[in-house]
């Protein structure tokens, strides 16, 4: 009691200087207001999604990272210094500041709080000053001043991120939280999309489209110079064409066996077959054996003649005789009647003789036939070796076409992806959703009038104690250091206390 009695003023004028400042800060502090959002983020394409060009190439199997990755992912791009600056560039550093309707709010703070202004000039020269020290463009103030003004809360397990952004004013801070949420949005679409890829698979495309029209050309040109339509086709009938042959030769060779066994067959019959026989027989006299029997006549008279008139021994008697004797046995071979036999051509020998040329022509046509079927299966069996040959070409070229066919369609689907990427990116379809559009909260948020209340409390009490501690330290300390003779020349006073009462007494010592 002694002791706040000695130090009575610093009790009563701490205190009430800070209640003092209390008010005046409750009553003129500038007012700080906010305004805050929720965004979701939804599965979508950049939760699962991947950029055309990670499958151009040999691909292997990476981790799916989870939600909690791709939330924090979406808070350290908002709270980028990349985000601020375009928020910044998009509004400009004069709205971000709050200088555009800081003027016309001075010249109503003048009017109404002249308090206020003179402790705004105040701060705001000293804070000037300091910024003096270190000068900075108003850009680079504003993006300072985004980034301590801006708050992210997230919690665990979810993917919803709240945002919270602080300002002069309501407005302004609705103003830059909206500015700030399609800044984000944007820039969101842009990093989760590769902005060169669609470039990169569009002169792909252009250019495997002409490698593949000009493989096919190529196999055009090779097919017209072979003269074929597919090699399948033609194979097919060069198949047909042999196989055709060969049933041919098969058959032609049997016909020629039995040709040749019917020439054979019909020559040996021939052989032993007359050309010509006699087809009727007549019985007539026989006028030679009738001649004959009149020359033996004849022959007989002359030797009667020739017995009457020598004997039988005479050279004449003797010829006659002999002739008589011959000229009697070839009477006696004669019959009386004559068989007159009529011929004519023997149909059967001019039958088989025309079955035998007939076969001999029909056996040389089919060795003919043979011959020219041996010719036309030398012309297949040179056409198939010559399709042989042109189906290591085709084939080769045709592997080419279906190795460029399918590289094409691989990039036109890299590149279809690519292209709906940037529709999604022009058109701002993310997966990014407005739970809560930026809400203007006209109820400030500093100063706290709680919290103004408990500090000027803390200074009031912890202030004076400190204060009376100080000068009581202080004064101990002055005491001390005093030399002892100069305490001799002061006075010194002691407390008496009255008996009965409690007030002191102060006298000499």
């Amino acid at each position: 009691m002694e002791i706040l009695f000695r130090h009575k003023w610093k009790a009563i004028l701490i205190p009430a200087m800070s209640l003092l400042i209390a008010v005046t800060v409750v009553l003129f502090f500038p007012r700080t207001y906010h305004s805050e959002a929720v965004l979701f983020l939804q599965i979508g394409h950049e939760s699962v999604g991947m950029d055309p060009t990670a499958t151009t190439g040999q691909t292997i199997a990476l981790q799916q990272s989870g939600r909690d990755d791709e939330v924090k992912s979406a808070v350290d791009i908002m709270r980028s210094r990349g985000i601020l600056t375009k928020t910044v560039d998009a509004l400009g550093a004069e709205v971000v500041l709050g200088n555009t309707d800081r003027e016309s709010s001075d010249e109503d703070a003048t009017k109404l709080h002249a308090v206020a202004q003179l402790l705004q000039s105040a701060i705001g020269n000293v804070i000037g000053a300091l910024k003096s020290i270190d000068p900075i463009s108003e850009r680079e103030e504003a993006i300072i001043t985004l980034g301590k003004s801006l708050s992210i809360d997230t919690n665990r397990g979810s993917t919803a991120i709240g945002i919270d952004v602080e300002a002069e004013t309501p407005e302004l801070a609705q103003t830059i939280l909206t500015a700030l949420i399609q800044t984000y949005q944007e820039e969101h679409s842009r990093v989760h999309r590769n902005q060169k890829s669609q470039a990169f698979f569009q002169g792909q495309h252009d250019k495997l489209q002409e490698q593949l029209d000009n493989a096919k050309q190529a196999i055009y040109e090779a097919k017209n110079e072979m003269g074929l339509a597919s090699i399948e086709g033609r194979r097919n009938a060069l198949e047909k064409q042999a196989a055709a042959i060969e049933m041919a030769t098969y058959e032609a060779e049997q016909q020629l066996a039995g040709a040749t066994a019917q020439v054979a067959h019909l020559q040996q019959e021939l052989s032993t077959m007359p050309d010509r026989i006699a087809t009727s027989k007549t019985l007539l006299p026989n006028e030679g054996a009738d001649l004959l029997r009149q020359e033996l006549y004849s022959l007989e008279i002359r030797r009667a003649d020739f017995t009457a008139r020598f004997n039988d021994t005479h050279p004449l008697v003797v010829a006659v005789t002999s002739q008589v004797q011959k000229a009697q046995e070839v009477v006696d071979a004669q019959q009386k009647h004559r068989q007159e036999t009529v011929d004519d051509v023997n149909v059967v020998h001019q039958d088989l003789s025309l079955n035998l040329k007939q076969q001999q022509s029909l056996a040389a046509g089919l060795e003919s036939r043979l011959e020219k079927i041996e010719s036309q299966s030398q012309v297949v069996l040179q056409d198939v070796q010559l399709l042989n040959q042109y189906e290591v070409r085709i084939d080769r070229l045709q592997r080419e076409v279906n190795l460029r066919k399918s590289k094409f369609f691989k990039y036109a689907g890299n590149l279809e992806q690519a292209r709906l990427n940037q529709e999604l990116e022009e058109q701002r379809v993310s997966n990014v959703c407005i739970s809560q559009e930026p809400l203007l909260i006209e109820k400030p948020v500093s100063p706290s009038k709680a919290l103004v209340l408990l500090a000027s409390l803390f200074l009031a009490t912890a202030g004076t104690g400190a204060a009376i501690l100080a000068s009581e330290r202080l004064h101990e300390k002055i005491s001390d250091e005093l030399p002892h003779d100069e305490l001799l020349d002061l006075p010194v006073y002691r407390s008496l206390e009255k008996i009965g009462s409690r007030e002191p007494v102060l006298a000499p010592k």
